[in-house]
């Protein structure tokens, strides 16, 4: 079991802050043409993990220990919180017209890096791959913003915490659907 501590906590509320500064004029897009409708954001915890290079612009970003549930929660006005199980959220991977597959998202990823620093990496995520017995989630990712070489990557991730950007509309529509249908409360 995977158990937040006081960082992942933190961590979790920053990288909600910095993902929502990254998917500002990607919801209002999104808003134009789907005016109603909930917009979800995905953290997903692990207890370590690593990031190794693949080419000059790739790298692959392994999460070990990882929590089996991704926590989605909805922006404004529907603040629905929900989780979904790690296996549908990689399934969902390819759904919809404007999947993931085909979209890629950005994404934050918070860690600790010795005692008390924390370091934070904006990425664009690509080809997740999970093992359920294992508790080890892959993704294929390059890097946004402010990362510039290899040198600035962190030998072991302590504490990984993954905040994914807005999901397909097709995935939300299920959220929503999955929501309406349970006795899940919706606050706002």
């Amino acid at each position: 079991m995977v158990i937040l501590n006081n960082f992942a906590i933190l961590s979790t509320l920053a990288a909600f802050v910095v993902v929502m500064s990254l998917t500002t004029t990607v919801e209002a897009q999104q808003n134009a043409t789907n005016p109603n409708g909930p917009e979800f954001i995905a953290i997903q915890h692990a207890e370590s993990g690593s990031i190794s290079e693949i080419n000059a612009t790739n790298y692959l970003l392994e999460l070990s220990d990882l929590s089996d549930k991704t926590i989605l929660f909805s922006n404004r006005p529907d603040r629905i919180v929900v989780t979904e199980s790690m296996n549908d959220f990689v399934g969902n991977w390819t759904e919809g017209k404007d999947s993931f597959q085909l979209d890629p998202p950005n994404a934050a990823l918070f860690t600790l890096v010795g005692d008390e620093e924390e370091d934070i990496f904006e990425l664009e995520l690509f080809n997740p791959i999970y093992d359920k017995e294992q508790k080890f989630l892959t993704y294929d990712v390059t890097f946004l913003g402010n990362m510039t070489t290899k040198s600035d990557l962190p030998k072991d991730l302590e504490n990984p915490v993954l905040v994914i950007d807005s999901f397909p509309t097709a995935v939300n529509d299920q959220i929503t659907d999955a929501v309406t249908q349970s006795n899940v409360k919706v606050v706002g």
